[in-house]
């Protein structure tokens, strides 16, 4: 049981999100039970409903270039928390194909930073902290492989060694 428990450490985070998207009454990830009100002009708004409505029918990287237009023609607009929310979900979203943590993090990262009082906040944080584990996972998977591999050499190093030393008797 001792070996399976590093395997299973990010449950725990996980958990803690699946726990907080739940109590916002969200039917998807895009979807919800209440109307959406990200605040804003009437055409950032518009924006914001359309790429919700494709990230979820998973058209993904087409709500991406939805939400970073709403950021880009719409600076300090208040629906700007709402398109780095949504950037930020599709690029944590690991069936989505554009899984990136770290731009994920930076989403986040920025709607804080930008809109400290939105409605996402305690989501926003949420997802950082979950995202932040599954980096620090992420990168420790792959010191171990390397570690794996710098055995592997040595093991094959002393296994090569050791019979020199047997044909040499």
């Amino acid at each position: 049981m001792r070996h399976h428990a590093p395997r299973l450490r990010w449950v725990a985070p996980l958990l803690l999100l699946a726990a907080t998207a739940c109590s916002t009454a969200r039917l998807s990830p895009w979807g919800s039970m209440e109307p959406r009100d990200p605040g804003g002009t009437r055409a950032a708004v518009q924006l914001i409903a359309h790429a919700d409505d494709l990230a979820r029918r998973g058209q993904t990287r087409a709500a991406l270039a939805a939400y970073e237009r709403v950021l880009r023609e719409h600076p300090g607009d208040p629906a700007g928390a709402a398109a780095l929310y949504g950037l930020g979900r599709l690029q944590a979203d690991p069936a989505g194909g554009l899984r990136s943590y770290r731009a994920a993090q930076r989403a986040f990262s920025r709607l804080l930073a930008d809109y400290p009082e939105s409605r996402w906040e305690a989501e926003a944080r949420t997802w950082q902290a979950v995202i932040g584990d599954l980096l620090a996972r992420e990168a420790e998977g792959a010191r171990l492989k390397e570690e794996a591999v710098r055995l592997r050499t040595q093991i094959e190093q002393l296994r090569r060694t050791d019979l020199d030393l047997e044909r040499r008797r």
